[in-house]
């Protein structure tokens, strides 16, 4: 087995890459949760954006947050459907989209509770991390949130597995995933769980710094670069687009591959349970 944090996060992004090979389709499951939610971003965010800028802030901002909680629907019903699919195909079974999808909406309103508990706890994250003024006390404002935020995404790592996979609720659920981290990994946990991290390292990282600079070159004032930074920024959004996708896909197949171990005992896939113990990252 990998040893480090580096080389064990290296590991398991490989192995859960080998699922995406064998069942490509999973892939289209994040796709359709980001095309989906284009829908909330036209019909809610355009309109909120529109009122900020004319002083109506109030209005704004809850048309904003109504907006965010139809986006964490949509996102709620495509992740469902990943966990539901990547769970029959892990246990040696056939899935497919219209099999995901469909296990998601028979479970729409469990998935909805959970899109508004999600929609609170980003609210709250924003409040924490405020409006930027700038200065020591806004960073750590924002370290702050960050620690929240990831702390919160840890603990919630099995709710859409017991959601999906058990039956539960979204409270119960929310519970049954902190008590289950706790059981198996104790109180001591911080950063989160390693995978994904080369996908950000050859991906998501180069494509964010292609942006910066897309940027840079647009408004340098030169006809010429200005041309240039329009293609780099549109390549590094792309980049970071398919980034985002696969690790996306990867953390729903993940979290079914460790809800089953830390559950059940039981592991799939090419893991090992040397593997899956060391997949959270703990101070102990």
């Amino acid at each position: 087995m990998a040893r480090g944090s580096w080389g064990q996060s290296k590991l398991l992004t490989k192995k859960s890459w080998a699922v995406i090979r064998a069942n490509r389709y999973l892939l289209v499951f994040p796709v359709l949760g980001f095309l989906a939610s284009l829908v909330p971003l036209a019909i809610f965010w355009i309109p909120a954006g529109w009122l900020f800028v004319n002083d109506q802030n109030a209005a704004g901002i809850a048309l904003a947050i109504v907006g965010l909680f139809a986006n964490q629907i949509v996102i709620s019903i495509a992740s469902g459907g990943l966990v539901a699919s990547a769970d029959v195909e892990l246990s040696g079974g056939s899935s497919s989209i219209g099999h995901g999808i469909g296990k998601a909406l028979a479970r729409i309103f469990p998935l909805i509770g959970w899109a508004l508990i999600a929609t609170v706890v980003n609210v709250i994250v924003g409040l924490i991390r405020g409006n930027g003024q700038g200065g020591a006390a806004d960073a750590l404002r924002n370290l702050a949130a960050a620690g929240v935020l990831a702390m919160w995404q840890l603990i919630t790592f099995f709710v859409l597995p017991f959601i999906m996979l058990e039956g539960l609720g979204p409270i119960k659920a929310v519970k049954a995933s902190f008590a289950l981290f706790k059981q198996k990994w104790g109180t001591q946990i911080f950063g989160g769980v390693r995978i994904g991290g080369i996908v950000a390292l050859v991906s998501i990282l180069p494509g964010i710094l292609l942006v910066v600079l897309g940027f840079v070159a647009a408004f340098s004032g030169t006809t010429a670069l200005v041309s240039v930074g329009v293609g780099l920024i549109v390549i590094g959004v792309v980049i970071v687009m398919i980034g985002a996708l696969v690790l996306s896909t990867m953390r729903g197949i993940f979290s079914v591959v460790l809800f089953r171990y830390a559950k059940d005992g039981v592991v799939e896939g090419d893991f090992t349970e040397g593997e899956l113990t060391g997949a959270v990252r703990t101070s102990r």
